[in-house]
């Protein structure tokens, strides 16, 4: 038997007329990206509300095979809780730290093993780093991880946020400094 062929990706921002049905993310827990994607994204989109961007097979009609969704938010630690940033000289005296959110992200179950979710975080993170940070103060990406992954977004540099309460949580937050990337 033939070994399938890799897909080949365009990732972009979606745009009206795209489809983005038919994903197979095997899970039910997964069930809600699928139904976000399917149902809402395009209506996200065009109200600002969310920027998705789809991983798009172009050998195969354009098919969605994986997607992020990036919205504005904050890791929030509690009074008494570490500050995330400790620096000389630094007085913030706030308890929330600006970031960008990844939302949603999602990818085909059937190729998984593909890299589509390391090229997915990875364009979140240029975002951020790149365009959103050096116009806006933001300092972190964040992900409420569904415990499953929580060790698939330690591996891609994602640090838990060390409070008791967040570790008991089924979604914790978990970071990257945008500082400390290369």
């Amino acid at each position: 038997m033939a070994a399938k062929a890799a897909p080949q990706v365009e990732i972009r921002l979606i745009k009206p007329g795209d489809r983005l049905t038919g994903l197979s993310l095997g899970d039910q827990a997964f069930a809600p990206l699928k139904t976000f994607a399917q149902r809402h994204a395009h209506a996200y989109e065009r109200q600002s509300l969310a920027r998705t961007y789809g991983a798009f097979d172009v050998a195969n009609n354009d098919k969605l095979i994986g997607y992020i969704t990036l919205v504005c938010g904050e890791v929030v630690i509690q009074e008494g809780d570490n500050a995330l940033v400790v620096e000389d000289g630094l007085a913030y005296h706030y308890r929330q730290y600006p970031a960008v959110k990844i939302a949603r992200l999602a990818v085909d179950r059937r190729i998984r093993e593909a890299g589509i979710g390391n090229a997915l975080v990875n364009l979140a993170l240029g975002i951020a780093r790149d365009l959103v940070s050096p116009n806006v103060g933001c300092r972190f990406v964040m992900v409420d991880a569904k415990r499953a992954s929580v060790p698939w977004y330690d591996r891609r540099g994602f640090t838990m946020l060390d409070t008791a309460e967040n570790r008991e949580r089924d979604e914790p937050v978990m970071f990257v400094d945008l500082s400390k990337l290369g």
